[in-house]
């Protein structure tokens, strides 16, 4: 399960439970793999090839040595000449070369079987990553894993969001048979009986998504709310992850700003777990612009930093398109905030 403590600086938050995060895993095997780096192999090559030019470096060498010595120890005999012990001594000496050319070699010959033995590692690697995993067999396989996403009950009484009806829009759009989007799921628990904003299903696979949308404070009573340092939240997505959704949050201002975007963040989580035929695309007559991350990504507020946006009323800045869309919908809910 993903560590939800970690990962809340930013919006959007993207949180996976274990079933998927094992599917993850299964589809993509290198993930997990110490990668070999073919970077260091051309310096051992360029040793392993001067390895032959060593050899017969090593046998001229051990065979002037030996010629040398037993001239030497013959003219010695005879002559006991002290030059003849200096040619015995060099003779000694070149011994002493080939001793450490030898062990030169047997250092190299150690570097190609490693480097063999790394090849045949990352041969077998390869082949396996590349072996066929089904998403959908995969998914199936593990339905019973996310049996619980469908313990909830539709809770007509909660209070709607300012931006909820807004987005729905934009998920029907974008996510049509065989997903069904449900507003204000109540799931029951002995003491904890939390409402999703929205659950996106696909039944076939038993594969669910929370959609929360975050705002930084209350619209009447400027009350700060979502608050990063607020473990209520925490416990609140594992919640979800342990019934075996995936959890987004996205803040408010994404939500009014860019709300395809917003989809599309939603499509690619989802298209991880899915084969090519059924993938979620992009909507016709949908344009998509290129967001720089600066653009896109909101940081998480601390009650401080609710507080200055309350003040600034920035929600008022930023609703301008959700409340007009609102005030062409005046049988919606009135209890928004």
């Amino acid at each position: 399960m993903e560590k939800v403590e970690q990962n809340r600086n930013f919006y959007p938050m993207t949180f996976y439970p274990e079933s998927l995060t094992i599917i993850s895993k299964q589809l993509n095997p290198e993930l997990s793999k110490d990668k070999f780096i073919l970077e260091a192999v051309p310096i051992t090559i360029r040793d392993i090839h001067y390895i032959n030019e060593l050899k017969i470096k090593q046998f001229q060498i051990g065979l002037l040595s030996l010629i040398a010595l037993i001239i030497s120890l013959a003219i010695y005999y005879i002559t006991r000449n002290l030059i003849i012990v200096s040619t015995i001594f060099a003779s000694l000496l070149g011994f002493l070369v080939q001793l450490s050319l030898e062990s030169k070699i047997n250092k190299i010959k150690k570097q190609l079987l490693e480097l063999d033995r790394k090849i045949i590692n990352r041969e077998y690697n390869l082949k396996f990553s590349f072996i066929p995993q089904n998403p959908s067999y995969l998914l199936i396989d593990s339905l019973a894993t996310r049996e619980s996403i469908y313990d909830f009950e539709i809770d007509e009484s909660a209070k709607k969001g300012i931006a909820e009806a807004y987005f729905l829009t934009y998920l029907k759009k974008w996510f049509q048979y065989p997903w069904r989007i449900l507003e204000h799921c109540k799931f029951g628990a002995e003491r904890y009986t939390p409402t999703a904003d929205f659950i996106l299903i696909n039944n076939d696979f038993n594969l669910g998504l929370d959609i929360e949308i975050d705002e930084p404070y209350t619209l009447k009573e400027l009350q700060p709310i979502h608050l990063v340092e607020n473990r209520q939240y925490i416990v609140r997505d594992k919640f979800f992850l342990e019934l075996g959704c995936i959890v987004v949050r996205f803040a408010e201002y994404q939500i009014a700003k860019y709300p395809d975007y917003c989809c599309l963040h939603i499509a690619r989580v989802l298209n991880q777990y899915l084969e090519s035929s059924i993938k979620i695309s992009i909507p016709d007559s949908t344009e998509i612009v290129p967001l720089k991350p600066e653009q896109w990504k909101v940081k998480s507020w601390t009650f401080r930093e609710a507080q200055i946006m309350a003040n600034d009323k920035v929600r008022d800045q930023y609703l301008e398109a959700v409340k007009n869309f609102n005030s062409l919908k005046p049988e919606q809910n009135t209890q928004q905030d």
